[in-house]
């Protein structure tokens, strides 16, 4: 396969240098006749290029022939591009000498010097390519024009919103394994299970789909996934796992403190940990993560997941002979269901000799759902029978019964490389081997690498982006990229590759691309994509003679030092964190200036104090990074010199580039701080027509009216996705001209994504008030915060906003209404949280009409006294109503909340009473309801018909109850209530006996009994139970007695916290409590 990578990227690049050349001849005075006859030549030979790839095989000289073509359609692309800089760097100067003349073609420095010099290339190229052409004729090469034709993409029931793959085939394995984890006879802290199998099976997606089961959710609080791949290192699995929690990135270099700071974001709770692709064989490196997992775990029960296709390792790792799982192929038809699916959509096949052939398919994948997924995807929407045919023929040709799987597989797949409609898609494709294995790939990110190789050329009013995106859809349409994440919209933000997918990408570009690994003696000659990130600080050998060929760069760690000056055709040259969180360069050398092809600098985390004048020169750059520079005190100067400049990002305000409005091509800006001083005014942002993605304003009390802001033209810029809008914390005197501001500042129609933050006016503007005289611009909005709103009295009707889903408000301290009577929200909302906000008297009585509405959050809105009815709300899973101290009673029409899993009443002093609706929450999981001190009733038998609930937290309530009140139901719960915590009041004298038949509850958590003495004797009834916590119960001395004790056999773990006379009473040896906890596992007594 290797051998046929050739034609592709040659392909590609005469397409390329046709594309420029014919642009430079409408632009160019001195050489118009060269680059015509250039284009010409070029034209002829790229007729004879089909053929020449299908001959290299059997005639080895044609190889040669096609590396020489190679080198040659480089060397012209290098030319034209140094064409294209030189005139660039006309324009900057122009820029700067507006007053003088303003001179013609190449004018200033040496105009004839780089004429003739440019000349005299071209027609050396012109001369190469006449040889070449020659060579053609006697190699016999015959024109094949029309077969260059591209093929139309699968239209693969694919949208923007992701792709997620359906596990089909896999419901009892996911059972299974499931039933593994939850088994409650497995009493052992910390369990292995693992699921082995070859490459291609589906682990990964399996546990994937095993983390999301309901089951799995309710049983463990925490869930983390984390993809370790062949670097099994424990500080870096500690760092990925914080990073799980904290969803941010990690530079905390000490093992202790990781294992601290995962201890205090889990917060006790039982966890899941998934460590997916694992290799290690190495026992020592296992035990030394166990010890941490085990420190973290010492008050929980919790899980370890492991995928990986030995047994050896699943081994090595601490699994047991019954935990080990051995994930099987699947059988022919679940894999005809999986190419039927991604061929045909929902759509039934067309007629019945397409399902004999696809059958016959389905036969040949030999049970690997990769391989019916990959080539299903390939097949998407194809009804000509021939070219099922085709597909079926070639799997036996690239079959054979001496390869191993993992060879079998990647020949299999080349099928579907091969089907790639065009060489740029397959360009595209092979690029990617760049990246290491199971490494998240961020979309935009792809996108910017792949202009920066000049793959993507805008074509018919699309831009390289709007390519760039259309082709990465179209790998997510052929199974050869997975979406890994999105944002709260859908928006896809990054992928991810199988590593089968990756062994094809590199084995179709492995004459080209190299990752470089410390240690490896790889020949680096014909490298022209080169990854150091794993060779530490090692620059490898013949170095200087490669490096001048090189088209992309990615290194880490400060070896720049080391580096030889001759990076003459570099396209991109990047710095990865690698394992460290910062990259440990002070100062860029100069010769990085030099570099005329740069389109893409990624310099972040780096420790640098400033972006030096000669970054300002790369006139070619069409991405600069710089994010997390903290050393970065000064403010960027002459960056509108980069003329060709497109996407910027820098994350710390400092940071922020004056006079970015020059850059007219700009579409990424993530960040713009408004300031006082000239090139920093918002009317920068009006110049920069193209903006697209996401957009954060800062400092928006600089902005002094309303025409000022209107200077900004936000809702010009139609590609503009997520927007927010930002004023620094003042005094309210000072935020006299925020109405004004925030009226000038109307988003485009298009928008996603609002963020309102430190408004200090008292409305809002007139574009978020429906007006059914006037186009509404907000129809698109999905997603509306509205955070800390100090003066803010009233938010409009909000229903005409059609697509929105999630409103938060938080913190507006005046706010008194959303809304006005029945049209306050718009249909579709599916999550609603408001908190603190103390002076919100009403919501609107719209709630009911919420059919789509999952959550409720209602918390500190101390003056709303009534929650309007939640009828009809058959789609609510979670209620949460907390310090609310007007409510006086849960909403009506719970009865019909047939999906609520969760209710949750915290500190609402004035409630009096739950309704009877309580009694029909069937699918009621976890119901909480604590510290209301005027609550005395409880629904008599309520307890009886929540034949689902699982976790129950009460108490707390009216001073004047002497004993919780309506407990007696509570043990028809004894088959499913697995946690049950108690919080006393003052008149509380015992425990409530009711809960004695609760056997199959497993923890316990008593708060505040502070009048009881002693613990009752029929503790030890509750068989199950594996934690007890005891906590804030001042006169408690006694525990049941030993032998109640000893009866808890399953008890793993007990905590006393703040029980003063307890504590001495069971101080370790000494205290005469002490031997009837002595043989519990984990004794956490503060």
């Amino acid at each position: 396969m290797a051998d046929l990578v050739l034609g592709p990227i040659i392909d590609a690049t005469i397409s390329k240098v046709i594309a420029a050349a014919t642009q430079q001849i409408h632009l160019a005075v001195s050489w118009k006749a060269e680059l015509k006859r250039l284009c010409s030549k070029l034209k002829m030979i790229h007729a004879v290029l089909q053929e020449a790839e299908s001959k290299q095989v059997e005639v080895p000289a044609v190889k040669l022939w096609l590396e020489k073509l190679r080198d040659v359609a480089r060397d012209a692309e290098d030319v034209l591009d140094e064409v294209v800089y030189e005139r660039l760097k006309q324009e900057v100067q122009i820029q700067k000498q507006m007053k003088k003349k303003v001179c013609l073609f190449f004018t200033f420095s040496n105009p004839f010097i780089f004429r003739l010099k440019m000349a005299n290339k071209i027609k050396n190229l012109i001369a190469s390519i006449v040889e070449i052409n020659e060579e053609a004729t006697q190699f016999g090469l015959q024109s094949r024009l029309a077969s260059h034709e591209p093929r139309s993409n699968p239209q693969t029931a694919y949208s923007s919103l992701g792709y997620c793959p359906r596990v089909i085939g896999r419901e009892d394995d996911v059972s299974k394994i499931v039933d593994l984890l939850v088994d409650s006879s497995n009493k052992e802290p910390l369990s292995v299970i693992s699921v082995v199998g070859m490459g291609g099976l589906g682990k990964t997606t399996l546990v994937k789909s095993v983390q999301n089961h309901e089951k799995i959710v309710r049983n463990f609080g925490r869930i983390m996934f984390i993809c370790v791949s062949e670097d099994f290192d424990v500080k870096r699995v500690l760092k990925m796992m914080l990073e799980s929690l904290t969803k941010e990135g990690c530079s905390i270099e000490n093992q202790a403190t990781l294992v601290e700071k995962i201890q205090d974001l889990l917060k006790n709770e039982n966890y899941l940990l998934i460590l997916d692709d694992v290799w290690n064989e190495d026992k020592l490196k296992w035990e030394a993560l166990r010890g941490c997992l085990l420190e973290i775990n010492k008050n929980k029960v919790s899980r370890v997941v492991v995928t990986t296709r030995s047994g050896k390792v699943a081994s090595t790792m601490g699994t047991l002979r019954e935990h080990m799982y051995h994930l099987q192929g699947l059988e022919d038809d679940k894999c005809w269901s999986i190419i039927k699916q991604r061929a045909f959509g929902g759509s039934s096949v067309p007629n019945l000799e397409l399902e004999v052939i696809g059958r016959q398919i389905a036969k040949k994948c030999r049970g690997v759902p990769l391989v019916a997924n990959v080539i299903g995807a390939s097949l998407s929407n194809r009804r000509d029978i021939g070219e099922w045919e085709l597909v079926n023929n070639n799997f036996d040709a690239r079959s054979s019964l001496e390869d191993d799987n993992r060879t079998w597989i990647v020949r299999v797949l080349q099928l579907s490389f091969d089907r790639l409609p065009n060489t740029t898609l397959k360009q595209c494709f092979a690029f990617l081997s760049i990246f290491p294995k199971d490494l998240e790939i961020e979309k935009e990110m792809l996108i910017q690498l792949w202009m920066a190789e000049g793959f993507l050329q805008p074509s018919q009013g699309s831009s390289m982006e709007d390519i760039g995106s259309k082709y990465f859809n179209d790998l997510l349409s052929y199974s050869l990229l997975l979406v890994e994440e999105t944002d709260s919209t859908g928006k896809i933000k990054s992928c991810k590759m199988h590593d089968l997918i990756h062994d094809l990408a590199t084995s179709n570009s492995k004459s080209e691309t190299l990752i470089l690994k410390a240690g490896s003696e790889s020949n680096i000659a014909h490298v022209r994509h080169l990854n150091l990130v794993d060779a530490e600080e090692m620059v490898p050998a013949n170095f200087v003679e490669v490096a001048g060929k090189l088209h992309s760069l990615f290194l880490k760690g400060d070896i720049l030092g080391k580096m030889p000056d001759r990076f003459k055709r570099l396209r991109i040259l990047s710095f990865e964190k690698g394992s460290l969180w910062r990259i440990n360069i002070e100062q860029l050398p100069t010769w990085i200036g030099k570099m005329k092809h740069l389109r893409y600098l990624d310099i972040s985390n780096t420790n640098i104090k400033e972006l030096p004048q000669f970054i300002m020169e790369l006139y070619s750059l069409q991405t600069l990074r710089f994010m997390y520079c903290s050393w970065i005190v000064k403010q960027p100067e002459g960056v509108e010199n980069l003329v060709s400049l497109r996407h910027i990002y820098f994350s710390k305000k400092s940071c922020m580039p004056l006079r970015i409005g020059r850059l007219k091509d700009l579409q990424t800006l993530q960040l713009f701080v408004v300031g006082l001083q000239e090139g920093s005014r918002i009317e920068e942002l009006g110049c920069l027509s193209q903006l697209r993605g996401e957009l954060r304003i800062c400092h928006l009390e600089h902005v002094e009216n309303y025409s000022e802001a209107k200077k900004a033209k936000l809702s010009e810029k139609i590609e503009l996705y997520e927007l927010n809008l930002e004023w620094t914390k003042r005094n309210t005197e000072e935020c006299n001209h925020d109405d004004d501001v925030l009226a000038g500042l109307k988003p485009p129609p298009n928008l996603r994504n609002l963020t309102i933050e430190y408004y200090g006016g008292k409305k809002c503007p007139s574009w978020m008030e429906p007006n059914l005289s006037e186009s509404f611009s907000l129809n698109n909005l999905v997603d509306l915060k509205i955070f800390r709103c100090k003066k803010l009295k009233s938010i409009p009707i909000m229903s005409r906003l059609s697509s929105l889903q999630q409103l938060q408000i938080e913190d507006c301290l005046e706010l008194t209404r959303i809304g006005d009577g029945a049209f306050a929200f718009p249909a579709f909302l599916r999550q609603l949280r408001i908190w603190s906000c103390p002076r919100l008297e009403t919501i609107g009585d719209s709630i009911s009409t919420l059919t789509c509405l999952e959550e409720l959050y209602l918390t500190e809105c101390e003056d709303l006294r009534l929650i309007p009815s939640v009828n009809g709300l058959s789609s609510l899973k979670e209620l949460q109503i907390q310090i609310c101290n007007s409510v006086m009673s849960l909403p009506s029409g719970l009865s019909s909340c047939t999906a609520l899993k969760e209710l949750t009443m915290v500190r609402c002093r004035n409630l009096i009473s739950i309704s009877e609706d309580l009694k029909d929450l069937h699918s009621l999981v976890w119901l909480v309801i604590i510290h209301c001190e005027n609550l005395r009733n409880i629904p008599e038998e309520s307890f009886s018909c929540l034949v689902c609930l699982e976790g129950l937290h009460i108490g707390d309530f009216s001073k004047e109850l002497e004993e919780f009140p309506n407990l007696n139901s509570i043990h028809h719960l004894h088959a499913s209530l697995q946690e049950l915590g108690l919080y006393g009041w003052e008149k509380l004298t015992y425990l409530p006996p009711q809960i004695q038949h609760l056997t199959s509850l497993r923890t316990l958590r008593i708060y505040c009994f502070n009048q009881v003495e002693a613990l009752p004797e029929w503790l030890g009834s509750l068989s199950s139970l594996q934690t007890l916590e005891i906590n804030i119960c001042t006169n408690l001395k006694y525990l049941p007695s030993a032998q109640a004790m000893q009866c808890l056999s399953k008890l793993q773990h007990l905590e006393i916290f703040q029980c003063p006379e307890l504590k001495g009473r069971c101080a370790k040896e000494t205290g005469p409590e002490w031997f009837k906890i002595s043989h519990i596992p984990k004794i956490q007594i503060n």
